[in-house]
């Protein structure tokens, strides 16, 4: 009785702190260090709580396809060289269909299969940052979102005979150097910039859809911020204040330059000539210890801002009742065949009535607005990105193949 006992409070007593980590310390699941797993019943209860079904043939599929998508990405993008000069996973980890092999494979430590172990963890890293962008983006929704939101800005957008771009509003104008759409960010983009993040989750991904405005002044970079929230193509309560930057103007000096200059202009000291010259050549210099990403150079100057559209999209039994409402159109009246596509059409609106017509999500998308002599420096210096791509990649590498790479 005594040892059963002892077993008890030992066992009550008994953490894995790795996962404990996880779960109250903030650390991603994917810098584990080792995972527990006694056998297949165990490795099947994880897999059922993560989402899937193993047992059923959909998500069996699924998961099969994650794996062999994780072991692509892994030799296209992370270690090309060393794959192609013989560093490969056993063949037992190429072949797998079924997760529950590599979680167990993942726990065993002997020393005689350390390659399979090693190689089954850096799968499972890249296998769970692509489960988490299948759950965090309907792909189907980007093309909406990406529309509307583009159409807002279209709207404040002008071309003039010589072809210059133009952003106006109530009478003001600013003449753009240059203004381009990052309309889709690459599935193979979006696995890097995951794996090098500490939170590891797909939400985290603001600039899906992005926008860089590039003036000709610094001056003009307030302006274009300022027209964006005055025309109503941005919402500034819908802005996300923790994902704003500004490493480009500091605010205080130019509000106090400007207000200088505005209170000598109304008192007569200063002609307009005087204050628009003025007002177009001022130059402040950059924030200072503004730069908070680690993979971004510290010269790189912008006024980054992460704002949201709550987007609207037809659900799926609208669009089906929709489609019905067509056909049952297209039919002669009196036609007694359109009798039962006439009742499916009032159940489906009864439904809508209840749920409506349409899905609201708000879909984020990033703002970046620069003067020329930045857009240069960030284009061609240390803080170009290309760099920055580099970097993330380097991050990537370190994290998903600690293991690997040593051995290579």
């Amino acid at each position: 009785m005594a040892d059963e006992t002892k077993k008890k409070l030992l066992e009550a007593w008994t953490f894995s702190w790795p996962v404990m980590n996880v779960l109250i310390g903030g650390r991603s699941s994917i810098d584990l260090p080792e995972i527990q797993m006694s056998g297949h019943d165990e490795a099947t209860a994880f897999v059922k709580s993560y989402g899937y079904d193993p047992d059923k043939n959909h998500d069996a599929r699924l998961m099969h396809a994650t794996i062999c998508e994780a072991l692509s990405f892994i030799e296209r993008a992370l270690m090309p060289k060393e794959w192609k000069n013989g560093v490969q996973p056993p063949d037992e980890v190429l072949l797998c269909r079924d997760p529950r092999d590599l979680l167990i494979w993942a726990c065993d430590r002997s020393a005689e299969v350390n390659q399979r172990r090693i190689w089954s963890c850096a799968v499972l890293r890249v296998m769970h940052t692509i489960a988490h962008i299948e759950g965090a983006f309907r792909y189907s929704d980007i093309d909406v979102a990406r529309d509307e939101i583009t159409g807002r800005f279209q709207s404040i957008v002008a071309y003039d005979e010589r072809g210059d771009t133009w952003i106006q509003h109530s009478g003001q104008a600013i003449k753009i150097f240059k203004m381009d759409w990052k309309t889709q960010k690459s599935r193979e983009s979006i696995l890097v910039k995951l794996l090098h993040k500490r939170a590891n989750v797909a939400e985290t991904i603001y600039d899906m859809l992005g926008l860089r405005v590039v003036t000709e002044h610094q001056s003009d970079v307030m302006q274009v911020v300022k027209i964006l929230y005055r025309s109503h193509v941005i919402s500034f309560p819908n802005a996300i204040p923790s994902r704003s930057r500004n490493s480009i103007i500091d605010p205080e000096l130019f509000t106090a330059n400007v207000e200088q200059f505005r209170g000598e202009y109304l008192a007569g000291k200063v002609t307009d000539e005087q204050l628009a010259e003025h007002m177009q050549n001022l130059v402040v210099p950059a924030p200072r210890d503004e730069n908070e990403n680690q993979h971004s150079g510290s010269e790189y100057r912008a006024i980054q801002m992460t704002c949201r559209q709550l987007i609207r999209t037809p659900r799926p039994l609208t669009i089906l009742r929709k489609n019905i409402q067509a056909e049952l159109d297209a039919i002669p009246a009196g036609d007694p065949s359109g009798r039962h596509l006439s009742e499916l059409v009032n159940v489906f609106r009864n439904i809508s009535r209840l749920s409506g017509d349409d899905e609201f999500s708000f879909f984020p998308y990033e703002i970046q607005v620069m003067d020329k002599e930045s857009w240069d420096i960030n284009t061609t210096g240390k803080a170009s990105h290309a760099k920055y791509k580099k970097s993330q990649l380097r991050a990537a590498r370190r994290r998903i193949l600690n293991e690997i790479l040593p051995l290579a």
